[in-house]
């Protein structure tokens, strides 16, 4: 099937959208929709090729899906701990998602800046 196809098919009737109080747009929960709003450009289920950057347990998770095989078989990940936003900007050019590499890199900035520990900030008291 095509991709167009499959968006005239889901665009309106998906488990995953999601309709605000207030905001115009309409928004998506899918994997591998890197904007997280419903549109033909970033659903990850009406592209055979998308990115996906989420958060691990140490580091982030970058999955690519491509058009290969099963679905099932068709998902690829790796956990980065190291550099992430570096590594998510390498993942998503070398892969061919040139549109999407910025996307991908704030986000695994996001998730990085997120699991940082911040140290309390107390005062010692001289008694």
């Amino acid at each position: 099937m095509s991709d167009a196809l499959v968006w005239q098919v889901i665009r309106n009737n998906s488990a995953f959208l999601r309709v605000q109080r207030g905001i115009g747009k309409r928004f998506s929960t899918e994997k591998f929709n890197l904007k997280k709003v419903n549109s033909p450009k970033y659903s990850g289920l009406a592209n055979r090729r998308a990115i996906d950057v989420s958060a691990g347990a140490k580091g982030v998770v970058i999955s690519t899906k491509n058009q290969k095989g099963q679905p099932a078989k068709a998902v690829t990940a790796a956990v980065v701990t190291k550099t992430p936003v570096v590594t998510a900007r390498r993942i998503a050019k070398n892969n061919g998602f040139n549109k999407f590499h910025k996307l991908a890199q704030r986000r695994a900035a996001a998730y990085v800046r997120a699991q940082i520990v911040k140290k309390s900030k107390t005062q010692k008291t001289d008694a």
